[in-house]
């Protein structure tokens, strides 16, 4: 392109020089060689042979040549921008490629964010699951002990029940002995009026007060039984509602500590640092002494395994995450956690 705009839209140098020569011939030709004489010479007996060029021709032969040199300008320029072509369609692929490795890139970069995504929501899931299996062996143990004390209460209120039920039969029976006895003594008083005389009559009504009086006394005995029956039957019914609303008290209370040593867990994970190729499922038991604002005075290994790394990464969360979340009842906080013994699991969540 940049030859075709030094040449311009004019004939080119060879085909200038062509047209020219052609012309002088033509002139030469025309005129004759007269010029290049000093003198006429008369002709001579043999006639000269001259050829005539047809402008026309040279006209054609021009305008061919122009026609070709056009065709050839025009096929250079359509060449060049051919190559132009060619050039900016090399420098789109490069740009294309430049543009898919960059979302090559990003592509790679989200896939890499999605997966650390994937592996903190898993390990979150994994925490939560664990913290749902403490919470639901808690509730399984409370409820299985809430339902031993309800069993062990219908049990006793079965059996003062059943004591009652006892004593009211024996009373029963003891009224119908004592009807019948009276009776019977009414009988034998009325035999003896009739057939004996006021002595025996006398010892009849005797003997029927002596029997009254060991019937009433037999009354009283069994009176006295049904009563002690039903008082051990209602102490026995106290006591097992006693027990049923200790073991949910027991219940609640494990439930509380279990709040509080997994709150302290956390606690302590949050503030560990993982030391440099650390085995998994390490576990270290410390002996742990706080005073009851929380504050850490203390934390021993009683138990690490044989990794010093791990023992002191441990030993430093527990004093980095002082205060720990302890209960404000000083008796609980003296009895569970004043001089506790802490199970800290490196897998824990």
């Amino acid at each position: 392109m940049s030859r075709q705009r030094a040449r311009g839209p004019g004939l080119s140098r060879p085909l200038v020089w062509a047209v020219a020569l052609h012309l002088a011939l033509i002139l030469v030709l025309t005129v004759g060689f007269d010029w290049w004489k000093d003198e006429p010479t008369p002709p001579s007996g043999q006639a000269i042979e001259a050829e005539v060029i047809d402008p026309a021709a040279l006209d054609a032969a021009r305008q061919q040549m122009e026609a070709a040199e056009q065709a050839r300008e025009q096929a250079e320029r359509e060449r060049a921008e051919k190559a132009e072509a060619e050039q900016r369609r090399i420098a789109d692929l490069q740009r294309q490629r430049e543009q898919e490795q960059q979302r090559a890139q990003q592509a790679v970069e989200q896939r890499r964010q999605a997966e650390q995504a994937a592996a903190q929501a898993a390990e979150k899931a994994s925490r939560e699951r664990e913290a749902a299996q403490q919470a639901a062996q808690t509730r399984q143990q409370a409820e299985a002990a809430e339902k031993a004390a309800a069993e062990k209460a219908a049990a006793a209120k079965a059996a003062a029940e059943k004591a009652a039920q006892q004593a009211a039969e024996q009373k029963r029976q003891q009224e119908a002995a004592t009807k019948a006895a009276a009776e019977k003594a009414a009988a034998q008083k009325a035999a003896a009026e009739k057939a004996a005389t006021d002595k025996a009559a006398a010892e009849k009504a005797a003997a029927a007060k002596a029997a009254a009086d060991k019937a009433a006394a037999d009354k009283a005995a069994a009176d006295k039984v049904a009563a002690e029956k039903a008082a051990a039957a209602k102490a026995a019914a106290d006591k097992a509602a006693a027990d049923q609303a200790a073991a949910a008290a027991a219940a609640q209370r494990a439930n509380e500590l279990g709040g509080y040593v997994t709150a302290i867990q956390r606690q302590v994970q949050a503030r560990w640092r993982k030391p440099l190729n650390w085995p998994p499922g390490m576990h270290c038991d410390l002996r742990v002494k706080l005073l009851p604002s929380g504050e850490v005075i203390s934390a021993q290994a009683v138990s690490c395994g044989n990794d010093p790394a791990f023992v002191e990464s441990v030993q430093q969360a527990v004093m980095a995450a002082s205060p720990l979340k302890v209960p404000s009842d000083i008796g609980l906080f003296n009895a569970h956690f004043r001089n506790f013994i802490f199970e800290f699991k490196a897998d824990a969540t």
